[in-house]
């Protein structure tokens, strides 16, 4: 009558399951995650629930820290300065290499991710959005054709992606729009397949994300850049 339930889809129900209580704001930035007490909540094992964290781990959502347990993901200035300056050298490299090595359908996923950035930025959905925005920039990694950059731009950048999807609240819809637009001239660099216009233009746009990030801190305000860059109201229970 049933269909016995895999290791596999249980680890990925778990880490939903997670994931959706960190976006909600139901876990808070910084909370601590204790496996025993997720285990007797969730009804699981040790074993799956440690698989599950293994995966949000690796999605950036949560981090384990030596000596203080397993947290959710909480960036100081510090850090998301620390990210950026990692973007500025490795993801100008990957937007260069995905301009050199894209193919015809890597081109047509990027157009068609442009496409729904866009139409997320026009219905005024910031966490739609930040989720086409995120998949579009992990598209241009794997048309780099290079597991190891890859791996390194995931492991390296995905928490601060993950740390803007936590605090989204809401945003002016030109803003998005805006933060959509700057996305076109690195789709055009990569369909053109010029790897030096295209990491230039990507250095262009992180400098000027960059300076947004500092700006916003240094008046005082709460509110992270979008993943891509652009500013974002944040959840103020976040």
């Amino acid at each position: 009558m049933f269909k016995k339930i895999t290791s596999v889809t249980l680890r990925a129900r778990i880490a939903q399951q997670i994931r959706e209580a960190i976006l909600s704001g139901a876990l808070k930035e910084g909370s601590r995650l204790v496996e025993r007490n997720l285990a007797a909540e969730l009804g699981a094992s040790l074993t799956a629930v440690r698989e599950g964290l293994i995966e949000l781990e690796w999605e950036g959502f949560i981090v384990k820290k030596k000596m203080s347990g397993t947290h959710v993901v909480k960036l100081s200035p510090a850090d998301v300065e620390k990210i950026f300056r990692v973007r500025e050298v490795l993801e100008a490299m990957a937007f260069g290499e995905a301009a050199r090595n894209a193919t015809s359908d890597d081109i047509s996923a990027l157009e068609r991710g442009y496409m729904e950035m866009v139409e997320a930025a026009r219905n005024r959905d910031p966490r739609l959005y930040n989720e086409r925005d995120v998949a579009w920039h992990q598209a241009v990694w794997r048309a780099t054709n290079n597991e190891f950059l890859l791996a390194a731009l995931k492991r390296a950048i995905l928490p601060y992606f993950s740390y803007t999807a936590i605090r989204i609240f809401s945003v002016d819809p030109f803003v998005l729009y805006h933060d959509a637009s700057d996305h076109y001239p690195l789709l055009e660099a990569i369909r053109a397949h010029d790897p030096e216009a295209a990491s230039a233009a990507f250095r262009e746009k992180i400098a000027n994300w960059l300076a947004s990030a500092r700006a916003e801190a240094a008046a005082g305000k709460s509110e992270p850049v979008a993943a891509g860059g652009s500013s974002v109201k944040a959840s103020h229970d976040a």
